[in-house]
């Protein structure tokens, strides 16, 4: 009975049509609203025993078929949001200034039409102190010293503590501990950082680009035809995200290439568009 129920399960999940979904309506607890990219089907990823199960958090660790990994651009974020720390030490000199920066690397399932797929093992007062954008009263996440300086240049919201809702709401779900999961997520910046597509992004900042300019310099690095598979996102005709879909399970970040997912794109920026700098 327990095996008839299983197939039946998986024969549900198969039937589950990968069409676009609508990740617009994530607010990302307030401070961080976010549009986002259009999560498509590929294979379930095996959850990791070693570190348990959905517990009350709702989500079962590694029940997902791919991840979106969201590239931001911080000197739009940060267009008018002076209060925030990150924004207060955005300078000339920082790495989020002339980069592309990590605002998430999230486990998705293309069958979860609600987008509710998160929080694994989660506590609710956790969750509700995440909702609540009071990120840097959640439980300390203890990240190692190697970890911390690979992540807090490659996510400059570190300073407004985005490293806890990351782990708390996606990371948790990932099946790495959390040093695993942003040494792999810091590392997959720095290689774009280091491509030939993310040197164009920098030799660019402060200056309007048009689409079909921004999506070649992208086939540059992931290959022709890749410029389809990425969804570019912008607020008032500035660059605000780039993001894309990823292969589970993850592979060393010199071969993001070939992690990319064939998944169709969402463009939700005009034909031309600008890279600021910071103000």
């Amino acid at each position: 009975m327990k095996a008839f129920a299983g197939l039946a399960l998986l024969a549900l999940a198969a039937a589950v049509p990968a069409s676009a979904l609508d990740w617009t309506r994530d607010p990302v607890a307030q401070t961080r609203a976010r549009l986002s990219a259009a999560p498509v089907s590929a294979a379930f990823a095996a959850p990791d025993s070693r570190r348990g199960g959905g517990g009350s958090g709702g989500g079962v660790v590694g029940r997902f078929d791919s991840y979106v990994f969201s590239l931001e651009w911080e000197p739009s974020f940060c267009a008018g949001k002076s209060s925030l720390p990150e924004c207060a030490a955005l300078n000339a000199g920082s790495f989020g200034a002339t980069n592309l920066s990590l605002h998430g690397l999230w486990p998705d399932q293309s069958s979860d039409s609600s987008h509710s797929y998160g929080y694994c093992g989660v506590d609710p007062q956790t969750r509700s102190l995440d909702r609540g954008s009071t990120w840097c009263r959640m439980p300390a996440l203890n990240l190692s010293p190697s970890t911390l300086d690979a992540l807090t240049p490659a996510m400059p919201g570190t300073a407004s503590c985005l490293e806890n809702h990351e782990w708390y709401k996606h990371g948790s779900c990932s099946g790495y501990t959390p040093d695993e999961y942003f040494t792999r997520a810091a590392g997959l910046v720095d290689a774009v950082a280091a491509s030939s597509f993310g040197q164009w992004v920098t030799a660019h900042v402060g200056q309007t680009v048009s689409d079909s300019d921004f999506r070649s310099a992208f086939e540059s690095y992931f290959g022709t035809g890749s410029s389809s598979y990425v969804s570019l996102l912008c607020t008032n005709s500035m660059l605000l995200d780039v993001r894309m879909h990823l292969a589970t399970p993850l592979q060393d970040a010199s071969s993001l290439p070939q992690m990319l997912l064939s998944d169709s794109g969402q463009d939700k920026c005009p034909s031309s568009f600008s890279i600021p700098a910071p103000n």
